[in-house]
């Protein structure tokens, strides 16, 4: 069964969230404000009209694209541990599965779905959906992660990593997650915190745990930490370093395959790290993990909440 299918009573329109029909034709419409949204490859492409950055004529011309190894450089080592997401969507899922098949939507899927539906649906065949804006990403529907086109109060869960650094507004992202999710829903979201550009152009922010956590205000935190620490941050500085000499992209290759080779270790260090409050403060990357709440958490529990080593007092 196609995946439109499954969850055609889950989605909406992103301009005005109200119902969204499908037509004869494969394209869908808005039943309130007659917009009407394409269907590309069994995939809905649900952007606003109104969106500069992202147009849906866009990925109707656009042609078949698939993530591919394009470079000698996607071939190195990663230089960043990953100290939460397998163990924490575990987690997520087991919680899940006592409610029994639900619908999980990925905010930035790319092409994490190999690896990543196995764990959520481990045990429960749960419907995992994936959104992306890049036509190259392997997902179910393309959508900015600002204007999420599903129905308010129809998600059981989010999952969102390495995304909201990549969205001009991570404050709307936040809040339109937050509007998905059915109450009690769950979330988990990745950001680097300690972190050189990685995306050009589409980079534009970073956050503490502290600022994590003021993101999801309206979230009752679960668990949060750290997804990387300060050895890959070292790795990543290191890296930005030498690579800062070069110009031409094939000597940044080359000296990005010798940082890696030279100075990749330093993510081993990061489990050490991990048990360290002192090293939050210089993490590469930073997790949260919590459940929807009717009530939001105030600015003093996100002050007293601070994991590190300079609790410092203004008042």
């Amino acid at each position: 069964m196609k995946i439109l299918d499954i969850i055609a009573d889950r989605l909406c329109c992103p301009d005005c969230h109200s119902t969204v029909t499908i037509l004869n034709g494969g394209s869908l419409v808005c039943g309130l404000c007659g917009v009407s949204y394409p269907v590309v490859r069994d995939k809905p492409v649900l952007f606003k009209i109104s969106n500069q950055l992202f147009k849906s004529s866009d990925y109707v011309n656009a042609p078949p694209k698939t993530y591919q190894r394009t470079s000698l450089s996607s071939y190195f080592p990663k230089i960043t541990a990953d100290l939460a997401v397998e163990r924490t969507v575990a987690r997520l899922a087991a919680q899940l599965d006592l409610c029994g098949p639900s619908k999980v939507v990925i905010v930035g899927g790319g092409c994490q779905r190999e690896w990543l539906t196995p764990i959520i649906c481990a045990n429960v065949d749960h419907v995992v959906i994936y959104t992306d804006v890049d036509t190259a990403a392997d997902v179910d529907i393309f959508c900015d992660a600002q204007d999420l086109p599903f129905a308010t109060g129809s998600i059981d869960a989010v999952i969102t990593t390495a995304v909201l650094e990549h969205v001009m507004y991570p404050e709307k992202a936040a809040k339109e997650i937050f509007r998905v999710l059915k109450t009690d829903g769950l979330l988990y979201s990745e950001i680097p915190f300690m972190q050189q550009v990685h995306e050009g152009a589409y980079d534009f922010t970073r956050y503490t745990l502290s600022g994590h956590r003021r993101l999801f205000i309206g979230f009752r935190e679960i668990d949060a930490g750290m997804t990387a620490g300060p050895g890959s941050a070292l790795a990543w500085s290191i890296e930005s370093f030498v690579r800062s000499f070069f110009v031409s992209s094939r000597m940044r290759m080359v000296v990005t395959g010798i940082s890696r080779l030279f100075w990749g270790w330093l993510k081993y260090l990061d489990p050490y790290f991990a048990t360290k409050d002192a090293a939050m403060d210089g993490a590469c990357g930073t997790y949260f993990f919590g459940t929807k709440s009717e009530i939001e958490r105030t600015d003093d529990e996100i002050i007293t909440a601070y994991i590190g080593s300079r609790h410092l007092a203004h008042r």
